[in-house]
């Protein structure tokens, strides 16, 4: 597939994959539950051994061809790079991860972490594991899973698949202050009136001094 690799117009032919859709079913469920943003269980079967909950995983998205793509990348001596995979395993488990922290993670517990964590992988990507930075990135990117606990589930189908929902006590959006676009129940009118104008405070003082920016 040397030809298709290099011509980032080309995608790559089905036979140079080893993995073809062999699923009975048209659709499946897959449930993957995270203690503290580790597998513990597939479809709720436990798993103490980690790299064994993915070979499961693996096992049960590689039979609907799951997690076919190509990636292009830089170089450490910066060239950029195109290659090809299937993965079925990583691409279910990371968007499984990433919906159970939508749910589970503040705002900026979310930003900071995706943040730090594309640092990481840049790191590690170009040899620098022994950075004295490393330790440090490991030690945010743990904090920031003590409450990333739940149940994420998918569907499965040829080829692809699509994120479901999510199953935790941790879900932030189980709060009893309101409910997104339905109702609130711990402020009035009046208090979001006077949010509004402290909030626009900066931008009330940036523009009473440069009024003839205002849009």
């Amino acid at each position: 597939c040397g030809g298709e690799l290099l011509d980032p117009a080309q995608g790559l032919p089905e036979e140079a994959y080893l993995k073809h859709v062999t699923a009975e079913k048209p659709e499946a469920e897959l449930k993957i539950t995270f203690e503290k943003g580790e597998i513990a269980a597939v479809n709720g079967e436990p798993f103490a051994d980690k790299v064994a909950a993915i070979q499961k995983i693996e096992e049960i998205g590689a039979a609907y061809a799951i997690g076919r793509d190509c990636n292009v990348g830089d170089t450490i001596i910066g060239i950029k790079g195109r290659v090809g995979f299937e993965a079925a395993a990583p691409k279910l488990i990371i968007e499984a991860h990433r919906l159970l922290e939508k749910s589970t993670l503040s705002k900026w517990q979310q930003y900071w972490k995706d943040q730090v964590s594309n640092w990481y992988g840049m790191f590690l990507h170009e040899s620098q594991y022994l950075e004295p930075v490393m330790p440090d990135i490991e030690a945010m990117l743990t904090s920031s899973q003590r409450n990333v606990n739940g149940t994420a589930i998918l569907k499965l189908r040829p080829y692809g698949f699509e994120t479901v929902g999510v199953d935790s006590a941790d879900d932030l959006q189980k709060s009893k202050l309101g409910e997104y676009g339905e109702m609130q129940h711990g402020w009035t009118s009046e208090d979001a009136k006077g949010f509004i104008k402290v909030l626009s405070t900066p931008l009330r003082v940036y523009y009473g001094i440069h009024p003839d920016e205002k849009r």
